[in-house]
């Protein structure tokens, strides 16, 4: 799983035009040979639903009224705010998402804080230290 997480951060740091297309095998490859058993029991928040399977790494905070699955990939001190929605979509370690997210098919990149509202996005890798959406770096695949 490390090897798989290497490459995958990898090609988002060192990404180039026609790399992001290679980013939706990898993350449809990663979430299917790594994430087949649920390990929801370590998690800091209010009573969130998961739908199988869901992997979460250590101390993640998950807000209020989440939603994480199927194909979820969570790492380490990660935080989830309210109101989120994730399917098929592995957010790295130390990524903070803000409230009233619902990605489908993304990639968090690792130390990113998404610290903004309401944000909707599907096929894409999302990164930065930010707290405006109309900042979003954002590279879609």
């Amino acid at each position: 799983m490390k090897k798989d997480l290497e490459n995958i951060e990898e090609i988002i740091n060192n990404i180039k035009g026609n790399d992001a297309s290679k980013l939706k095998d990898l993350l449809a490859s990663f979430l299917k040979k790594h994430v087949k058993r649920n390990q929801v029991e370590k998690y800091i928040g209010d009573f969130p639903t998961f739908i199988e399977p869901v992997y979460l790494g250590n101390d993640v905070k998950i807000g209020d009224d989440v939603l994480l699955g199927p194909n979820v990939y969570i790492g380490n001190n990660a935080e989830i705010g309210d109101y989120v929605e994730l399917s098929n979509t592995i957010v790295f370690d130390n990524a903070k998402i803000g409230e009233n997210f619902k990605l489908e098919n993304c990639i968090v990149a690792k130390n990113s804080a998404l610290l903004f509202s309401n944000l909707r996005e599907k096929n894409c890798i999302l990164m930065g230290q930010i707290d405006l959406k109309e900042n979003l770096k954002k590279i879609s695949f």
